[in-house]
């Protein structure tokens, strides 16, 4: 089985074995901060496997996230993360709730490692917290009056089968 491995399943501890095929991209290799989580990770970094993601495919979890108004939350190593688990038809190992709901949205197996797992669908939108006008991108600021945008739900799917 192959899994994509994030950030926040090395930082909370997961130990890459030989028993699956571990992915991972050098964003999430950089990302890793700390003498005492470097070496813990170097040790195993035999069994983890660098690869990069398609253009194409990051483009295109780009514009899913978009969709669902996820983008905001997610970090280019994130979007790549999940590029990656598309492109090698990998199961996602991380603890972001955006990270899974985009996954939910295109079909990509996830797994939460000591963390919460998404029980909705949720599609994002923004309100302003001045003149109510809601929107489907987020904003520097409202256009008609200025004010700050919040991010809130606009569509809610509850996920039946888990993935």
């Amino acid at each position: 089985m192959k899994i994509v491995v994030d950030t926040s399943s090395l930082f909370y501890g997961f130990q890459i074995d030989g028993s699956n095929e571990y992915i991972t991209t050098d964003s999430v290799i950089q990302e890793i901060r700390g003498k005492k989580m470097k070496k813990s990770i170097e040790i195993r970094m035999e069994l983890l496997i660098i690869f990069e993601p398609s253009k194409d495919t990051v483009k295109e979890v780009r514009e899913i996230a978009e969709e669902s108004g996820d983008l905001q939350q997610l970090s280019g190593t994130d979007t790549g993360l999940i590029a990656l688990a598309r492109d090698h038809d990998a199961t996602l190992l991380t603890n972001d709730l955006a990270m899974q709901n985009v996954c939910k949205r295109m079909g990509i197996k996830y797994q939460s490692f000591q963390g919460k797992s998404i029980d909705t669908e949720i599609e994002w939108g923004y309100r302003c917290i001045g003149c109510k006008r809601k929107f489907d991108r987020l904003f520097k600021e409202c256009p008609y009056c200025g004010n700050e945008l919040k991010k809130y739900p606009k569509k809610r799917k509850t996920i039946v089968e888990s993935t």
